[in-house]
């Protein structure tokens, strides 16, 4: 942890257990974009010990990220995170809490203002629809009458 100090100030924080963001995407601060980029989060357990783990985002977005953490965190205190990328770390607060079947636990962080530069990658635009970049684009079949091409 190089420049910011968690002490022992709370942040007041509410814990959302849901399973989907109840905002729908129309209704959502900025665009989330899914990718791993590494990070380092320092926190508190629950028992007011510091740890520190190396981790990988799920989605990031201007306003934060989700991941997921193999060590409980106590969600009423400030964590911070480190890029790995940019080398850029910020304070932020727990906005939402659930335990994973696989172990550990999924936390989505929220920055006290939004950092898009804080990612190092450009977000995509306000009008981007994600669904439309998994329709499949299908190659122009060759026409069978067609003698361009062939030897005959």
């Amino acid at each position: 942890m190089k420049s910011a100090n968690l002490g022992d100030q709370a942040a007041p924080n509410k814990i959302g257990n849901a399973e989907v963001d109840p905002r729908p995407a129309a209704k959502r601060r900025s665009s989330r974009v899914v990718i791993d980029i590494p990070v380092t989060l320092f926190g508190q357990n629950p028992q007011h010990k510091m740890f520190e783990e190396q981790t990988k985002t799920l989605t990031v977005s201007a306003h934060g990220a989700l991941i997921i953490l193999q060590t409980e965190v106590d969600a009423q205190r400030p964590v911070i995170i480190s890029n790995a990328m940019t080398g850029m770390e910020v304070q932020c607060r727990v906005a939402h809490r659930k335990d994973i079947r696989a172990g550990g636990v999924e936390i989505g962080i929220e920055f006290a203002e939004p950092l898009p530069k804080f990612w190092g990658i450009h977000f995509p635009p306000e009008d981007w629809n994600p669904a439309e970049r998994k329709i499949p684009t299908f190659a122009r079949m060759p026409d069978p009458n067609s003698t361009k091409g062939s030897r005959r």
